[in-house]
């Protein structure tokens, strides 16, 4: 197996680091973070750390910081391991149904019993969390995060820097702006432009 190492420790990168053990493909070396968060992973250090690492023959990264709606972390994470030298692979989770049609971008994460249907364009950096539904023909725009349990009817689009709450369901053709926040279990039933917020049922009809 290839060693790995993890950008940010919390919650997420516990549920990522727990993907990446059931994958069996990489082993991970531990998690760098601006301070001990106290997981059951190693902690190496700050970023500061990240160089070292290159030089030991660390080369495969992952971005395990979530987003809730500001991405700016994952963004500046992202550019700071590539600017290094690191790969960033896709971390799929071995419950996960994948099409053989799907085009997954670097770094994203695609959880636990989520789906990523036939001709489904998934943008780097993007999370697809445990049991989301991204259905035929989906494009989801880089650094966005459709969050658990979210459903993605076919052909919808996503743009950049957005977030699908849990359990919110985008009804087949609409098309989500850049920068906009879909609230939990909210229904989106037409197109909403870029920079919105919306919760409950919502978009323009």
């Amino acid at each position: 197996m290839e060693d790995i190492v993890l950008i940010g420790g919390g919650g997420h990168a516990l549920s990522i680091a727990d993907t990446i053990i059931n994958g069996k493909k990489y082993e991970i070396v531990g998690y760098t973070d601006v301070a001990d968060v106290h997981s059951p992973l190693r902690y190496l250090g700050t970023d500061e750390i990240l160089e070292c690492l290159l030089d030991r023959g660390v080369i495969n990264a992952a971005i395990t910081v979530g987003y809730l709606g500001k991405s700016s972390i994952r963004d500046r994470l992202y550019y700071r391991a590539k600017q290094a030298g690191f790969r960033l692979p896709k971390i799929i989770d071995p419950s996960a149904v994948v099409s053989g049609t799907a085009d997954v971008g670097e770094g994203v994460f695609i959880g636990k019993n989520a789906v990523v249907n036939a001709g489904a364009k998934i943008g780097k950096m993007c999370i697809i969390n445990t049991g989301a539904i991204i259905e035929h023909n989906n494009q989801i725009g880089e650094y966005s995060h459709i969050a658990v349990g979210a459903t993605l009817c076919g052909d919808v689009r996503v743009g950049e820097h957005t977030l699908i709450g849990a359990n919110a369901t985008i009804i087949q053709g609409v098309h989500i702006g850049m920068n906009t926040i879909i609230g939990a279990g909210s229904v989106v039933i037409g197109d909403v432009s870029d920079n919105s917020r919306v919760i409950g049922v919502g978009g323009r009809i």
